[in-house]
């Protein structure tokens, strides 16, 4: 009896290890690179214009993973309805109101769209302007 639940044991951990060695790899095929030109927003982040690598992260793809220089940073996705790509590539979708631009959509195919939380910062803006502009970014596959 006692060899046998030693047996178990070790086949559960084993799964466990296995799972845990998947996770990462089909994350990271997931992962895009892209350059944006401009200082923006996204959740409660302010992040500088440059190279980043994006990610849907966590165990649903709840998050996003914004990596440049080292530094990763997460913010909270939502699904979000089918969007159709540009020219077949994915993209991001940012609402500029004056200097101020903010992330509100990433679209990797027409299945895997998501849109980010608006802050409080944006609605606040919204009260305040009759209109915005929307700017989109092509994402390229990462390498």
């Amino acid at each position: 009896m006692q060899s046998l639940k030693k047996y178990v044991m070790f086949l559960l951990m084993a799964g466990f290890v296995a799972s845990l060695a998947i996770l990462p790899a089909r994350a990271q095929s997931a992962g895009a690179a892209v350059s944006i030109p401009f200082d923006f927003s996204v959740g409660k982040l302010h992040l500088k214009a440059g190279d980043y690598r994006i990610q849907p992260s966590g165990t649903l793809g709840t998050f996003l993973a914004f990596s440049s220089d080292g530094n990763t940073k997460y913010t909270l996705l939502m699904p979000s309805e089918k969007a159709a790509l540009h020219e077949g590539q994915p993209y991001l979708v940012f609402h500029r109101y004056g200097s101020e631009v903010f992330l509100r959509k990433l679209v990797l195919s027409a299945e895997k769209t998501y849109d980010l939380p608006s802050t409080s910062r944006e609605k606040e803006i919204l009260a305040s302007v009759t209109s915005g502009e929307q700017v989109d970014i092509p994402i390229g596959s990462a390498r």
